[in-house]
This record gives structure tokens, sequence and C-alpha cells, in this order.
């Protein structure tokens, strides 16, 4: 795979994924887009990994799309996300670690995570209005954020602080610069320590389930927990609680 705008690195069953545009502050062009969708769907195929760490390198996380080419002179709407996992179905758990700047399409893909951790000096933006853009994830953020939170992230195109972003549940947790990719690491350890087989079905029932019926969800409800349940993990699992010891989760 041959990358030029994101680092892609395998260090046992954990995947770094690092946005690698810090001379444009991590915006994000079409190669980075492609590329980091390419990423994604190796992490989602490759069976020894189990979690990402996602963060930016430089000076901040993201400063959102890349609008240096100006305004488009006759744009198309295509609905085509290969840089977002829930449209790729990958039900690996993905942890963020943001910094500094957390802004436009860059604030969809953090989001986009399972687990957000920052710095004390984030802060989270959609500025797009101010540049006559209604932007692309604003159908999607009523899903994760209560109305009220959403529409001031999108309508007033107000930032946000990381002390305000946690109180809304938006992220998980505020750390030292310091200390953001070792606190990343080590919920990434806890993740290794846990059935694959399981975390991967929970989340795959959230994600599908998000915005369905009652009978479309016990639908899936029924898929994962019988694929799960007859799982080579479920049975290490039972093993290991009978016999008191840590499980040892097939490879």
């Amino acid at each position: 795979m041959q990358l030029t705008t994101v680092l892609y690195e395998k260090k046992g069953h954990v995947a770094y994924v690092t946005l690698n545009r810090p001379e444009k502050l991590n915006a994000m062009n079409d190669v980075l887009h492609r590329e980091l969708g390419e990423i994604w769907a190796d992490f989602r195929d490759d069976p020894a990994l189990r979690v990402a760490i996602l963060s930016g390198k430089g000076r901040c996380f993201s400063a959102g799309a890349d609008l240096s080419g100006g305004a488009p002179a006759d744009y198309q709407y295509t609905g085509d996300f290969p840089d977002i996992t829930q449209t790729q179905r990958v039900y690996k758990p993905i942890i963020a670690a943001l910094h500094s700047h957390v802004v436009g399409y860059g604030m969809w893909i953090a989001l986009d995570a399972d687990i957000r951790i920052a710095t004390a000096d984030t802060s989270f933006w959609l500025p797009e209005p101010q540049w006559g853009i209604a932007t692309i994830p604003c159908a999607w953020f009523p899903k994760i954020l209560p109305w009220a939170i959403a529409s001031e992230l999108l309508l007033l195109a107000d930032r946000i602080d990381a002390q305000r972003a946690y109180q809304l549940g938006m992220i998980n947790r505020i750390v030292p610069d310091d200390q953001l990719m070792a606190e990343a690491e080590k919920i990434a350890a806890r993740f290794c320590e846990l059935s694959p087989v399981a975390v991967q079905g929970m989340k795959e029932s959230m994600v599908r389930a998000a915005s369905l019926d009652y009978a479309a969800v016990n639908h899936i409800t029924d898929y994962v927990q019988t694929r799960v349940m007859n799982s080579e993990d479920r049975k290490e699992g039972g093993r290991a609680f009978i016999e008191k010891r840590t499980a040892n989760w097939p490879e």
C-alpha cells in the first residue's frame, strides 16, 4: 500500500493510523480521503488487528477539508465516504487521540471513533456556514448528539473547548498533552484483553441498529448473538471462567 498522506503502522494487535499532512494542518484532500479508506479496509480485513488508534501529526489533529482549491464550478454530491468507518462496516474499535484543532470533516472522522480522548487545549469547530457550505455530516450529527447540541455546532458555527465537549459527551476524557498517546495505548491494551469476537459483535449491533425500528434491531441482535455465542471465543471464555484463569482468545 503506497501512502503519502497517512502513516499506517501495525504493532501486535494495534493499528496506528496518523494523518500526515502537517504542513497543511492535516487538512483533508481527495488523496487523504482515499488513503484513509484503504487503511480502514485493511484494518477491517486483517485478522491480527483488534483496535486502532487514530491521531494527527504536527500542530493539530485536522483543520478539516482542504479548501485551497476554491469552490467547485459544478458540484455533485456522491454519497461516497471511504474514510468513514461506519459506512465501511469496520466493527473493530477505534480510539481517537485528539489535540489542538478538530475542525469540519476532521471532526466527523473524530466522532466516527468509538473512544475519544483529547488534550486540554483541543477545540471543536464546524465553520462551514461561514463559507457558504452546508457541511456533509450535518445529517448524521443528530444521531450521535442531542438535537440542541448538534444545532449549536452546525448552525452557529462556534468553537467549543475540550471541557465543554467532555460535558456534552463528545469525548471520553481529557488528558495532559504528554500523556495523550500513552492513554490511547492504555485503552487499546484493554481492548486487546477482551474477546475480539464479542467486542466486534457488540459494535456491529450498535452501528447497524442505530437508526432502525425494534423489529429490525431484534433481527440484527439475533444474527449477531447467534454468531458470537457459537464462536470459539465464547467457548474459551466459558472454560476460562470455570478454570478461574485469563482467557486465551483464538487468533
